[in-house]
C-alpha cells in the first residue's frame, strides 16, 4: 500500500447530518396557516410591484426566526432553509400516514451550534406551538463518519468485502494521475460514503471551508496532507432493524452504528495476494487493512456531543441574498451571451447596474406611497412639495414608464393611478405642464 498505518492516525469522529420528523400537535394547522399567508403575503408584494422573483426570493419569520422559501417538493412538503438547518412542513389534511414535519440538519450547523444545541434551537425556538406535547421526534436518517488523516486513493472495488453488491467510484482525472474523490459502497437505506474531504469543500461556500478548516486545525488535522471521510449512512427503514426510532435512540447509538458499518462492510488488505487470488473467493482470505481495523476501533465521539452553545447566544440568523449568492446565475447568463456571441462590455455592466438601482429606488419609494396610502396618512401630497421641478419631472418620467409595463385591469393599477394622479396635479400647480388650450 502507498500509505502505511501510522500509529496513533490522526481522526475525528462525529455525525455529519441527522434528519428526523417532529409530531405536531393541535396547534399545528394555525401554525401552518400562518406559513401559507405569509407566503402568499410576499408574492402578492413582488406581483404588485412588477417583481421577477423566485421561490427562495421570499423569506418568511417564524418564532422571530428568518427561514427562506425553496419551494414545494415531490413529498408534498413546503421546504425552507436556514444557515443551520432544512425544515418542511406540509398541510395535515394530505398524507395522513406521514408526520407534518420534517427537520434536516446540515454541516454548518452541527459543527457551528453543536448538534444538541441545534436540535434544541429548532425544536424549542423554531417550532414552538406547533408540536404535539410528548414531544416525540422520529430519527429518518443519521449519518455516523470520521475525518481521518489518510489517503484513500490506491481504493478499487476488490478491496471491499460486503454483501452489498453495489460498488461505484468516482474518479478525478487531475495532471498528478487519477486520484479518488468519493467511493461508494451499497445503496439506501444502508451505504458506505469514503471521500476526499478537501477535495468536496473546493465546491462549497466560504462560510463551510473556512467553518470545517478551522475544525479540523483545532483537532489536530493538517489540512496540507490529504483529509477523507469515512461516512455510513442509515435510513428509518435499516435503524428500526436494531430497534432505534427517535432522535433520542440515535444519538446515543452512534458509535454503535459506526462499528456496525465497519463490521458490515470491510476493507481487505490485497497487498499479499496474487492477480489469481484477488479474482477469487481466496480474497475473502486476506487480511483486514490495517487502517481499517484503525477505524473500526477509534471511533469515540463524546467530546464531539460535547459541543454546545446556550440558547441565548444563538443570535437571531436572517437571510440576506449576497454578492456569493448571485455570482452563479450571473455567471450562467453571460455564458450563456458568449454562446450566442455576445461579448458584453464593462460599460455595458456599469449601465444594467446604474439602471438596476434605478429601478429598485422608484420601487421602493412606490412601495412606501402605497403603504401611506392604504393607512390613510396624507403625507404624499405634502411629501411632493419638497420636490424640486427637475426632480418632479424625473419621478413623472419613471412612473409613467413603470405604468407602461402593467395591466389596466390589474388592481395594482388603480392605485398607481392615483399616485400619478396627485403628481399631476403638483406639476400642474407650479405651472410644469403646457396645455393644449
Amino acid at each position: 500500500m502507498k500509505d502505511k498505518l501510522e500509529k496513533n492516525t490522526p481522526h475525528i469522529s462525529g455525525i455529519d447530518a441527522l434528519y428526523y420528523f417532529a409530531q405536531s400537535g393541535g396547534q399545528y394547522d394555525e401554525f401552518y396557516g400562518n406559513i401559507i399567508s405569509q407566503i402568499e403575503n410576499k408574492r402578492t408584494e413582488f406581483s404588485a410591484l412588477n417583481y421577477a422573483y423566485a421561490d427562495d426570493d421570499i423569506i418568511i419569520t417564524i418564532n422571530d426566526i428568518d427561514i427562506k422559501y425553496s419551494g414545494m417538493g415531490r413529498d408534498g412538503f413546503l421546504w425552507f432553509n436556514h444557515e443551520f438547518f432544512r425544515v418542511g412542513f406540509k398541510d395535515s389534511e394530505k398524507a395522513q400516514n406521514i408526520h407534518n414535519i420534517r427537520v434536516q440538519l446540515n454541516a454548518i450547523g452541527i459543527y457551528t451550534l453543536g448538534i444538541k444545541s441545534l436540535v434544541e434551537y429548532i425544536n424549542t425556538k423554531l417550532l414552538k406551538g406547533s408540536l404535539l406535547s410528548t414531544n416525540y421526534f422520529p430519527v429518518t436518517r443519521i449519518d455516523v463518519n470520521m475525518f481521518v488523516q489518510h489517503n484513500f486513493n490506491y481504493l478499487h472495488k476488490e478491496m471491499i468485502l460486503s454483501k452489498k453488491k453495489n460498488h461505484s467510484a468516482n474518479i478525478g482525472e487531475h495532471s498528478t494521475g487519477y486520484e479518488l474523490e468519493t467511493y461508494y459502497v451499497g445503496k439506501k437505506p444502508f451505504l458506505l460514503r469514503i471521500y476526499n474531504k478537501l477535495k468536496e469543500l473546493e465546491n462549497g461556500s466560504q462560510i463551510k471551508k473556512e467553518l470545517m478548516h478551522n475544525y479540523f486545525l483545532i483537532n489536530r488535522l493538517d489540512t496540507r496532507k490529504p483529509i477523507f471521510n469515512v461516512e455510513f449512512e442509515y435510513h428509518r427503514e435499516f435503524l428500526k432493524q436494531y430497534d432505534i426510532d427517535t432522535l433520542e435512540d440515535a444519538l446515543k447509538r452512534s458509535k454503535s452504528l459506526f462499528e456496525l458499518g465497519c463490521d458490515l462492510i470491510k476493507l481487505l488488505d490485497t497487498s499479499s495476494l496474487t492477480e489469481a487470488q484477488i479474482n477469487s473467493s481466496n480474497r475473502k482470505r486476506a487480511d483486514i487493512l490495517p487502517i481499517w481495523k484503525y477505524i473500526s476501533t477509534h471511533y469515540d465521539n463524546n467530546e464531539f456531543m460535547q459541543i454546545t452553545t446556550p440558547m441565548e447566544k444563538i443570535e437571531k440568523i436572517s437571510y440576506r441574498y449576497s454578492l456569493e449568492d448571485a455570482r452563479k446565475p450571473i455567471k450562467r447568463q453571460i455564458t450563456r451571451l458568449l454562446l450566442h456571441g455576445n461579448s458584453p462590455t464593462l460599460f455595458y455592466f456599469y449601465e444594467l447596474l446604474q439602471n438596476a438601482q434605478e429601478d429598485y429606488e422608484l420601487r421602493e419609494n412606490i412601495k412606501q406611497v402605497h403603504t401611506e396610502y392604504k393607512e390613510g396618512k396624507p403625507t404624499f401630497r405634502d411629501d411632493l412639495k419638497s420636490y424640486s421641478n427637475e426632480g418632479l419631472k424625473n419621478f413623472e418620467e419613471r412612473l409613467s414608464k413603470e405604468m407602461q409595463g402593467m395591466n389596466i385591469e390589474d388592481k395594482q393599477f388603480d392605485e398607481l393611478l392615483h399616485t400619478y394622479n396627485a403628481l399631476h396635479d403638483e406639476l400642474a400647480e407650479r405651472g410644469l405642464i403646457e396645455f393644449p388650450f
